[in-house]
Formats: C-alpha cells, sequence, structure tokens
C-alpha cells in the first residue's frame, strides 16, 4: 500500500476529502493517545474513547463494505 492510497479514491487518483480527513483525524487522536501514554496520564477511559474511535471506524467502514458487496445499496 503506497501512502496516497490513504488520501485518493479506489481505482483512481483523485483526492478524497473523504478518506483523507478521515486519516487525519485517526492520526491526530493516535497522535494524542501516544503523548498521553509518555506522559504517563492515560487512563482506562481515554483507552475506551480511543478504541472506540479509531476501531469503530475501522469496522464501520468494513460493515459498509460488506453491505455494498451484498447489494444492498
Amino acid at each position: 500500500m503506497r501512502l496516497s492510497d490513504l488520501m485518493t479514491r479506489p481505482g483512481g487518483r483523485r483526492l478524497s476529502h473523504s478518506r483523507l480527513w478521515a486519516n487525519i483525524a485517526c492520526a491526530a487522536a493516535t497522535l494524542l493517545f501516544v503523548v498521553e501514554g509518555l506522559r504517563g496520564t492515560l487512563d482506562a477511559e481515554i483507552w475506551l474513547i480511543y478504541l472506540g474511535i479509531v476501531g469503530g471506524y475501522s469496522a464501520g467502514l468494513r460493515l459498509i463494505a460488506a453491505w455494498r458487496d451484498r447489494g444492498g445499496r
């Protein structure tokens, strides 16, 4: 996978704003998660919020892709 695949539409080379901003949001959340861990201020609430956002986003994308593959458009 190339870095540009995170920002472009599948099968094309056009910029996808939804992919771009979703990946920026996940990167920012991950950066803050790492910073909190290095500071020693990472607690269970932050773990749950981080995993809910980043994991939920990934799970949601897979669910939508599976729904589209079944013809649920």
